[in-house]
């Protein structure tokens, strides 16, 4: 490219023609410049006779027979002027380069295509990509622009070099950017510019510009009818339209134009030519969505669209709830009452994730309205107050509702207020509303006396109710708003009484269809990953929590967030990962003050209360944990939500190794023991286990605890047991035999190392030293806890071995490495991980 020439800057195809030129300008050469209108052929065109002239080849014109001939628009020429450039074209060693319109293609334009594909070079002109735009803007500009203004001024003029250009222009160094101001080419009028027509024609491919920028399709059947003209008026300005660069690839209007169009278009004109518009869809019979997608953009006020719009959004809420919140937006835009829509607004919101948007919707539909409308919003917010983890104030907002007779309400009050221990919520029965339920009210309704049935007894017989209430919330889709799924329900109960398998069954089949939404996904995935955590698949829960965690679309809600950060700290103590456990604890502690649990949340409360005691932070988690056993207290002490969190008191007392505190929470699972099967195992696990503490070990009685443990899903707390019954024991042959037996019960897929580290490859089984022999693979295994900061208990706890064992490792390690401290064993073995790594 000739330095001197800026003009092209950024337009890669024309400096790489004129490139190619400079490198020989007197060589014969036919060249053919297309593109649409406005796509930059004039200025190929100019560049290159300003290179001819500056290379000595004399100036450029058809009436020179013996220097470059070089011709813009070819396509407006008459045959007998193509014919002559063809005639030049012929010519040895003749210099021809020409520009022209994909359309039309006349009779002599045709024959002179056909000679440049079989001896000349083509140049497509297409739309500039984002790099270019950049560096086109930085040289007009004099300034480069940051990546979201290119991102903008690319989009916005879809890359259309004229259209960059133009608006550049009108950069004044003041904010917003011209890219970034509607109707910032109303005065350039692009379609005057760019279509190339004359007066006579500009006034209907104006129309089709408006038309298609208001939603029709480039057909010219639609447009016939739209614009009333006849077929071949049509015709002749939508071909027009599309060689003038107007549209973008996708045949929509160019973003900028759309905006100049309908700035300088009569607001009457602009309603009729909508109207028309939309009425032609819909004697076609087309689908209100595809209607509105269509028209996506349009801002105006339009009785017509904003009901499409209504019923597009009502019709996606099942489907795709985000979409459908989109939607009542856009009909709000279009003139739709937001007071009608803002219900349905906030219920779309939240099913879509974000409950908080959908909370402050809620609160606002709820102030504003009575009757019918009040109570769908009084759902709607009570809903997004439980996903935020506030079931106190969601069962604050369900009351009055229900003390009206509102079925639904008392339902949901009823759920909230035993989930905030309330026994008050143990209704015997509801107002009916005199008509058979829907799937949706059936479905809710089994699901509050499936949570009320889990108060009674062992708590099992909620199981086939919640099990019931997820299949009819399944059958009425996926759009129906409830403070939380039966799935979820189903499987908190099935945790809370050791059916672990049933619980990720549940979860799996409501995650596969879609159960409750995008907002419930990360709840279905949460559980998932306390399944696996609870049964030591330590690799599978973090994978399970980082898929809850894609799957927010919105920011995490405080239910799901105390779920997470519990899930944080539950792997970082079952890796016996002290560092992660120190990191993770911060954000667990603060969402546990900003959320408390309620009856739902036990379980992520039993698991901070554990952390809190490896890290001598009980105190901070005390309070939390005297408002759980009062919630209990005003339940009656339901066995099936009480035995795990006794079970946790066990493991808090065997962390704080206080024997006293263990008998406690012993006593209290052992009362429950007749009624639960579930409790008769944590009771011989617990009792077992206090006399372990004792340092009375019973290598037959730890073994059958451990194993009711792994067959309750819970084989992680079983291989713990026995590992704490081998290193109290004062047999070695004993501790021997419960060694293996731990090692049998871990789950076979647990690996070796903290779940955050990397998967093992071919090849770590051992370490090759320079000139020190080899490290065997559980050398490997040892010496990584030993970098990791770990004592030789905690590493014989990892690994089921025994503390002399550790010891016998370490002092091998140092002898085969030929090392003579502690110290230098350690700075040896980092480096050699980091190799391995």
């Amino acid at each position: 490219m000739d330095p001197d020439d800026g003009d092209v800057r950024g337009v890669l195809q024309v400096e790489r023609l004129l490139r190619s030129v400079s490198v020989d300008p007197g060589a014969p050469r036919l060249v053919a410049v297309a593109g649409p209108g406005g796509s930059g052929k004039t200025l190929a065109l100019r560049s290159l006779k300003r290179l001819y002239a500056r290379t000595g080849q004399g100036p450029a014109g058809p009436s020179h027979d013996s220097v470059p001939l070089v011709v813009d628009d070819v396509h407006a020429l008459d045959d007998h002027a193509v014919r002559r450039i063809v005639a030049e074209a012929h010519r040895p060693g003749a210099q021809v380069a020409v520009a022209f319109r994909p359309w039309p293609v006349e009779r002599g334009l045709g024959e002179l295509r056909e000679l440049i594909t079989q001896l000349g070079t083509t140049v497509h002109l297409e739309p500039l990509d984002r790099t270019q735009v950049a560096v086109r803007a930085q040289h007009r500009l004099g300034v480069q622009l940051d990546g979201a203004a290119v991102d903008s001024l690319t989009s916005r003029t879809g890359g259309l070099l004229c259209l960059v250009d133009a608006v550049l222009d009108c950069a004044d160094g003041v904010d917003p950017q011209p890219w970034e101001r509607p109707a910032a080419l109303a005065a350039w009028d692009p379609v005057r510019r760019l279509a190339a027509v004359t007066d006579v024609e500009l006034p209907v491919v104006r129309d089709v510009v408006l038309a298609l920028a208001l939603g029709a399709c480039a057909e010219a059947g639609l447009l016939m009818t739209v614009l009333r003209q006849s077929p071949a008026v049509v015709i002749e300005a939508l071909q027009h339209v599309r060689v003038s660069g107007l549209l973008s690839p996708d045949g929509t209007v160019v973003p900028a134009v759309r905006e100049a169009v309908l700035a300088t278009t009569l607001p009457a004109r602009a309603s009729a030519v909508l109207e028309a518009v939309l009425r032609g869809f819909e004697e076609r019979g087309a689908p209100d969505l595809e209607i509105v997608g269509r028209t996506t953009g349009v801002t105006m006020h339009h009785p017509l669209l904003a009901a499409l719009r209504t019923r597009a959004a009502r019709s996606e809420v099942d489907r795709d709830p985000g979409r459908a919140a989109r939607l009542f937006h856009d009909a709000v835009a279009a003139g739709a009452d937001r007071r009608d829509l803002t219900v349905d607004l906030a219920r779309s919101t939240a099913l879509a994730g974000d409950v908080r948007t959908a909370a402050r919707l809620a609160d606002e539909a709820l102030a504003d309205s009575d009757g019918p409308r009040a109570a769908a919003a009084a759902e709607v917010l009570g809903a997004a107050l439980a996903h935020e983890g506030l079931v106190g104030r969601s069962a604050a907002v369900y009351r009055p509702i229900a003390d009206r007779g509102h079925a639904g309400a008392a339902q949901l009050w009823s759920l909230a207020a035993l989930a905030t221990g309330k026994g008050a919520g143990r209704l015997p029965d509801w107002p009916s509303s005199g008509r058979p339920p829907s799937l949706a009210e059936g479905s809710r309704e089994a699901m509050v006396r499936g949570v009320q049935q889990s108060l009674d007894g062992d708590g099992t017989t909620a199981l086939p109710t919640l099990l019931e209430s997820a299949a009819m919330f399944r059958a009425r889709g996926r759009g129906a708003l409830l403070p939380d799924t039966p799935a979820a329900l189903g499987a908190l109960v099935a945790l809370h009484c050791g059916a672990g398998a049933l619980a990720e069954s549940t979860l799996r089949e409501a995650i596969a269809s879609g159960l409750g939404g995008p907002v419930a996904q990360p709840r279905h995935r949460l559980l998932l990953a306390w399944v696996a955590m609870v049964d030591g698949r330590l690799e599978e829960a973090v994978q399970e929590a980082a898929l809850a965690a894609r799957a927010a679309t919105g920011p995490a809600n405080g239910r799901d967030e105390l779920f997470a950060r519990a899930i944080d700290l539950g792997v970082a103590r079952r890796a016996h990962d002290l560092a992660g456990l120190v990191e993770a604890w911060p954000a667990a502690l603060d969402t546990l003050v900003r959320r408390p649990a309620d009856l739902f949340g036990l379980l992520p409360l039993g698991e901070i209360a554990v952390a809190a005691a490896r890290l001598d932070e009980g105190p901070h988690v005390a309070p939390y944990l005297e408002r759980a056993e009062a919630l209990l207290d005003g339940l009656g002490r339901p066995v099936l939500w009480s035995a795990p969190h006794h079970w946790y008191g066990i493991q808090v007392a065997i962390v704080a190794e206080r024997p006293d505190w263990l008998a406690r929470h012993a006593r209290a699972l052992a009362a429950a023991s007749p009624l639960s099967h579930y409790a008769d195992v944590l009771t011989d696990a617990g009792r077992v286990w206090l006399h372990v503490l004792g340092a009375r070990v019973d290598p037959p009685a730890v073994e059958r605890a451990a194993r009711r443990l792994v067959a309750l899903g819970m084989s992680w707390d079983g291989a713990r047991l026995v590992g704490h019954a081998a290193a109290r024991t004062p047999d070695r042959a004993s501790m021997v035999a419960l060694l293996q037996l731990a090692r049998s019960l871990r789950p076979a897929v647990e690996e070796s190392r903290a779940p955050t580290a990397r998967h093992p490859r071919p090849g770590d089984g051992v370490l090759a030293v320079a000139g020190a022999g080899v490290l065997s693979e559980r050398e490997l295994e040892v010496a990584r806890l030993v970098v990791a900061g770990r004592t030789y208990r905690q590493i014989a706890e990892r690994l089921y071995i025994s503390p002399k064992t550790v010891e016998h490792h370490v002092a091998r390690m140092r002898q085969r490495l030929d090392l003579r401290t502690r110290g230098e064993l350690l700075a040896h073995l980092r480096g050699l991980l980091a190799q391995a790594s």
